[in-house]
């Protein structure tokens, strides 16, 4: 069956560009096969317009970690909104889910809350260069659409060129420079190597050593590693780390959280009327309750790792999941990967260029592969074709491939 595009259609008449979220447009998928819209979501799965049914490997873009619509979150949620949710002042709130975060990051001292993942990573690069006094920034991996970072991937449209941040790769030499503020890095993108462990550790020798902040943008990783990060994980300590994501199960938060002496350096200004938002923090405060107490990492990277495991087994010549247990990306032949996400959308399955692994996918996950290995099957017979449009790349995952 094909696309109903009507509300694309609606779309392209009163959203600008048809999109709020890059990863999230029609030609970042199958256009032409994949629905434009969803109507709601439970637990692992989806609903679009027209009510089709789809167990959903997006989990929208890694932030529903326990599931759409989870019932304790729900209920957090239900509880704080008869009380109000912008107030006048500050919230008992914002201290309480401060207070639980410091519980599973025990390197930080102090958090900013904010809304994004974008505003964290602007907000710990202010942070840093305030402390430092210095200027310059180097930067590794994706951070959002704040515009010094969006400065570094051509055509960079509507950002003017600066000189005061670069990327790591090409300006490596510079951490020695003496106006070097802070290093802001992926710790982990899909490379989860012994390599790329002792190159974070040099890094952070590196850093230290030349008396640069590194910081950890885990806006991706946090809550999806042992010990709630790679940091924590691999016990490599940054001066300030960025979490958002998982952090809410889907409600719109995020933070920059670090050392008292870094987040209380001077009058650095970040401000937002609606960081203290109480329904996203009630929900916060419940979803890292239920990490502490009720669901095991060890669970999400088990069956995790038997996932990419058993599909890697598929079509290694073709098609591979590169990561770690609680999200991978895809590689390989771009039609052979396009035809695969557009077999799996028709069996009622939604596959975006990146896996994630979460709670409610641990079990349907064992029976999807029964369907992802009959169309490998028929991949490899050569009886698929493409009728959607080879997907681009979002822009997220241009930036990681530089």
């Amino acid at each position: 069956m094909a696309t109903d595009f009507t509300l694309h259609r609606r779309a392209q008449e009163c959203i600008a560009q048809s999109y709020l979220t890059n990863s999230k447009r029609p030609e970042s998928l199958v256009k032409g096969v994949y629905p434009t819209h969803i109507r709601r979501g439970q637990g692992c799965f989806l609903w679009d317009h027209s009510g089709k049914k789809y167990l959903d490997f997006v989990t929208g873009l890694g932030t529903n970690i326990i599931g759409y619509g989870h019932d304790r979150v729900n209920a957090a949620i239900s509880a704080q909104l008869a009380h109000g949710y912008s107030h006048s002042l500050a919230t008992h709130l914002e201290l309480e889910a401060a207070e639980k975060l410091k519980e599973l990051f025990p390197f930080v001292d102090a958090v900013k809350w904010l809304k994004t993942g974008s505003d964290a990573c602007l907000a710990a690069v202010k942070i840093a260069r305030a402390a430092t006094g210095k200027n310059i920034v180097l930067s590794d991996g994706y951070h959002g659409w704040g515009d010094d970072f969006v400065s570094l991937t051509p055509p960079a449209t509507g950002v003017p060129p600066r000189d005061w941040i670069g990327k790591l790769s090409e300006r490596e030499h510079w951490l020695s420079q003496p106006d070097v503020a802070a290093v802001i890095v992926e710790p982990v993108i899909t490379d989860a190597s012994d390599a790329r462990r002792e190159w974070l550790q040099q890094l952070r020798a590196d850093c230290t050593k030349n008396g640069v902040l590194l910081i950890f943008d885990e806006i991706i990783t946090g809550f999806r590693w042992p010990k709630f990060s790679v940091a924590e994980c691999w016990g490599i300590t940054p001066d300030l780390i960025c979490l958002g994501k998982a952090i809410a199960n889907g409600m719109p938060l995020a933070c920059v959280g670090g050392k008292y002496a870094v987040m209380n350096c001077g009058e650095y200004f970040i401000s937002s009327t609606y960081a203290g938002e109480t329904l996203s923090l009630a929900a916060a405060k419940e979803v890292m309750t239920l990490l502490q107490t009720t669901y095991e990492c060890s669970w999400l990277w088990a069956n995790g790792q038997r996932f990419l495991d058993e599909f890697n087994s598929l079509l290694p010549d073709r098609i591979t999941l590169e990561g770690y247990p609680s999200r991978s990306a895809f590689k390989g032949d771009p039609l052979t990967r396009a035809l695969f996400m557009q077999e799996c959308c028709r069996a009622g399955m939604l596959v975006g260029p990146s896996f994630w692994m979460n709670y409610p996918l641990i079990d349907e996950a064992k029976n999807a592969m029964v369907s992802i290995r009959a169309i490998m099957e028929r991949i490899k017979r050569g009886e698929v074709k493409l009728d959607g449009e080879l997907p681009k790349s979002p822009f997220a995952q241009k930036v990681r491939e530089q």
